[in-house]
């Protein structure tokens, strides 16, 4: 066997060990790598050195590495004072440089900070729970024949009895309903509060503690109600638990049923993605609405805890069928479980599995934290490199006394450090002072708790990342200065290290002009889903829920109503058609497949529908009281008349929920959900009595409409305070997620073009510096102000216009991506890009074209005097 050398070694993982490695322990341990290296069949592949890498690296373990001693320089107070004081004169004796260092970092730190804040509170949501890691969320996959797979989190309430009874890894379960408003009635005091019904185990999985009352027995009789620490201040005042006036009181509750108070407890608060005021067994609500006890139909959300160990595989695998097993498999609908504190950031799904949702804006937003810090970061190393000749006297006579590099690059990095503490200490007052406006635009209720351990944990990152990374580069030039022309002060840096700082550049405008054509394209599908044509008018449209006896008495309701002048049509639907959510499986055509299963919206309506929503009808009539028969009739959607295979549907027999009866018109297509979806197809279905939704066309004078619509209200529904519903206002507010994020990239984006045009300012700066000879020689010849100008700002407009095209291809990839998440969206314009590129440009332009300004404008006297 040849001698082994460690030479034919990897050198630089060989190195790594000699740096870290014990020298007692060096030889011994290098010679049992290389035997080890040699004997491998191909030591000379890749895959054997990658493995040598890997060999390396698990060596790096307490017992191996060597006692590193630091610094004798570094162990010296006198010398860390020495160094704290020159970092300090040096920044009062170039005060400008100081403030324009100081205020890109604090600008990029305190956003940071801000991002992060929102990002921390996001994906905390719901981890409070005792129990979060073992609850879990059931979903019903619904499969289409077409493939498509429809993802609803209404579950049938007899799968709970199922789950309890016969799936011994589950420990409880609750049903969930969906938060409803309803009138809470106590003597004189009326109003509406949000709620739900819920299972008695619902207090048993959930960690809302109770303030008053046996959360054991506050459930078990269907006539209860538990409250929130809100409710019970606002009927029964401040001191309603010292006085002891919640627990035994009773609410009327929809002028339907009285419910007596068994239970107050605290405000779900904003970490908690389940809210409400008030929580009512479930088993009242079922009693009143038999249909939920069907496996056909889901009523509600389902959760459940599994027992300490369970295995989640095993339920998933058996759970998933149940449906399907209790229905004969009518309709492939499959159970599909996720971690409930994994449900918040993961809410949408696409064929069945969790496919995203709010965790693409926490990236987002991690991503623009990260450029901003990075941008900063930049700043700082052209800002540095820019006054490294005003320091290189120093560094030659520190040097001459003794210094050696790494003494030198202590203190660059010391002097790293203390800026960046003092742009901390400065950030986290900008916080304090704006986190008000943060919260306004994210609707949140952030704040920085400065007591908080957590808290300072990020703050100490924020500030060792930002020390290391912004002081690396300086520290590591400004130390590698020669002695002699340190003294002379003929510092001339190599073509490489202007080629990095260069690249520095043009990395901060691209990030600066991906950031700013994101927030255009952002933008402007914002404004084409607000300003989209829906299919139906939503401008100027109240819409009031009625309640009990506004509901017997619709048809009188919506004649007086029509007698206000300010008020076109009215109609009565069974839901807002934009976000309505009522569908059914079991719809049967004309010539459809027996195997075939597809979901279809269902909608109710009076006679004016299609004319208050001004809806276009394609084929056929609207409904008519000319005919008698309308009720047993229907007209679907667009969509509809392909999923049913009709080319001409007219007079086609079509039955829903057991009443048969023949299609008579086709309506275009109009959105009943978010633009991230498709439009589905549709059945609407003349049936005035299942209507309980008032859609009022308004003109002229809306405050004198609103007027008269309240009276009208009161005086045929006296005991419920008059409420009600603009629908573009509720049209926006369901992209109120995407309208925030929108805002808040502007901002950063505008955030990141100031902090590089700092940069920038740098940069220009240090190049001005370092040709004030030239500049001078050149206005000495007869070169005019514009020309020097034009000269010093050329390179500058380069590097842009490279940035330029470094950013745009790669914005058009990521924003394309993101508006392929719009069933509906808006075409990227290469105008936007041009725009964004000539805004970074002109932005640029201006900066340098200052300074080389000022530079121009410098006698050349003084610039030559040292010739």
């Amino acid at each position: 066997m040849s001698e082994i050398t460690p030479k034919d070694a990897p050198k630089l993982p060989l190195k790594v060990l000699r740096w870290f490695c014990d020298p007692a322990l060096l030889e011994d341990v290098e010679g049992d790598l290389m035997e080890l290296y040699h004997s491998r069949k191909k030591p000379d592949s890749l895959r054997s050195k990658i493995r040598f890498t890997i060999d390396v690296f698990l060596l790096f373990r307490p017992g191996m590495i060597r006692r590193f001693q630091i610094s004798n320089q570094l162990n010296s107070v006198a010398m860390v004072k020495n160094y704290i004081i020159t970092a300090f004169r040096f920044a009062l004796r170039y005060k400008s440089y100081t403030v324009i260092n100081l205020l890109g970092l604090v600008v990029g730190l305190a956003s940071t900070i801000l991002i992060l804040l929102w990002i921390n509170d996001e994906i905390n949501i719901d981890k409070f729970h005792t129990k979060a890691d073992r609850i879990y969320r059931a979903y019903r996959n619904m499969h289409q024949s077409s493939g498509e797979v429809m993802t609803t989190p209404a579950i049938p309430q007899p799968l709970e009895l199922v789950l309890e009874n016969e799936y011994p890894e589950i420990d409880e379960v609750t049903l969930v309903g969906w938060e409803v408003e309803s009138a809470f009635r106590f003597g004189d005091d009326v109003s509406y509060e949000m709620g739900r019904y819920t299972s008695p185990e619902f207090f048993s999985i959930f960690s809302f503690p109770f303030l008053a009352g046996d959360p054991e027995t506050a459930m078990n009789d269907v006539s209860s109600v538990v409250i929130t620490e809100r409710l019970a201040r606002k009927f029964f005042g401040d001191k309603w638990k010292e006085d002891q006036l919640a627990l035994g009181n009773t609410f009327n509750i929809d002028n339907r049923k009285s419910f007596t108070i068994t239970g107050v407890v605290k405000d779900p608060g904003p970490k908690s993605s389940i809210q409400f005021d008030w929580i009512i067994p479930a088993d009242e609500y079922i009693q009143r609405n038999n249909w939920v006890e069907s496996w056909y139909n889901g009523g509600f959300r389902m959760l459940f805890t599994l027992h300490e160990g369970a295995d989640i595989a095993v339920v998933r695998e058996r759970v998933e069928q149940e449906v399907n097993e209790h229905t004969n498999y009518e309709a492939d609908e499959r159970i599909y479980l996720q971690p409930f504190r994994d449900s918040y950031l993961n809410s949408n799904f696409e064929n069945g599995v969790p496919s995203g949702g709010r965790i693409q804006y926490v990236r987002i937003l991690l991503i623009v934290a990260v450029f901003i810090l990075v941008i900063a970061c930049i700043n700082f190393m052209n800002l540095a490199t820019a006054r490294s000749n005003r320091r290189s006297k120093e560094i030659g006579i520190r040097k001459v006394m003794g210094a050696h590099r790494g003494g030198l690059r202590q203190q660059f990095f010391l002097e790293s450090f203390l800026l960046t503490i003092a742009s901390v200490i400065m950030a986290i007052g900008v916080v304090l002072i704006t986190i008000p406006f943060f919260n306004g635009i994210t609707g949140k209720t952030l704040h920085l708790d400065l007591r908080s351990i957590d808290v300072w944990i990020g703050v100490a990152g924020v500030t060792l990342v930002t020390g290391l990374f912004s002081g690396s580069y300086p520290a590591l030039l400004l130390s590698s200065f020669k002695i002699t022309n340190s003294l002379r002060g003929t510092i001339k840096h190599s073509r490489g290290g202007a080629y990095f700082r260069k690249g520095l550049v043009i990395f901060q405008f691209a990030l600066s002009i991906l950031l700013i054509i994101g927030t255009v394209i952002v933008y402007q599908q914002m404004q084409f889903v607000l300003n989209k044509n829906l299919g139906l008018d939503r401008e100027n449209m109240v819409f009031v829920e009625m309640e009990r006896d506004l509901a017997r008495q619709r048809e009188v309701y919506k004649t007086e109503l029509q007698k206000i002048p300010e008020i076109v049509s009215v109609t009565n639907t069974s839901g807002n058609p934009l976000s309505h959510g009522r569908s059914t499986g079991g719809a049967e055509w004309e010539g459809k497949d027996p195997n075939e299963n597809v979901e279809i919206n269902v909608l109710n309506v009076d006679l004016d529908f299609m004319r208050t929503m001004r809806m276009e009808i394609l084929q056929g009539r609207d409904f008519s009281v000319d005919f008698g028969s309308d009720t047993a009739n229907y007209i679907i959607n667009e969509v509809a008349t392909d999923v049913m295979g009709f080319d001409d549907p007219i007079n086609k027999r079509l039955k829903v929920w057991g009443q048969e009866g023949r299609i008579i018109g086709v309506v275009r297509n109009f959105h009943m959900d978010s633009m991230f979806e498709p439009i589905d197809p549709l059945i609407i279905r003349y049936d005035p009595n299942s209507t309980y939704v008032a859609f009022i066309k308004t003109q002229g004078n809306i405050v004198s409409a609103l007027d008269g619509i309240e009276k009208v209200t009161r005086s045929l529904n006296p005991d419920y305070p008059f409420k009600y519903k603009f629908m573009d206002e509720e049209y926006e507010r369901s992209y109120r997620n995407e309208m925030t994020l929108s805002t808040l990239i502007n901002i950063f984006a505008l955030v990141s073009i100031f902090i590089s045009c700092l940069g920038l300012l740098g940069l220009s700066s240090y190049s001005t510096s370092q040709r004030s000879r030239e500049i001078g020689i050149r206005k000495v010849h007869g070169a005019s102000i514009a020309n020097l100008v034009v000269l010093l700002s050329r390179d500058y407009a380069i590097l842009m216009g490279l940035a330029f095209v470094i950013a745009a291809p790669l914005a058009y990839y990521v924003m394309r991506e993101w508006l392929n998440d719009f069933a509906f969206r808006t075409e990227l314009d290469l105008f936007i890009f041009a725009i964004a590129g000539i805004g970074v440009f002109v932005g640029g332009a201006l900066t340098v074209g200052f300074k080389s300004y000022q530079a121009a404008m410098i006698n050349p006297v003084n610039t030559l005097k040292d010739e």
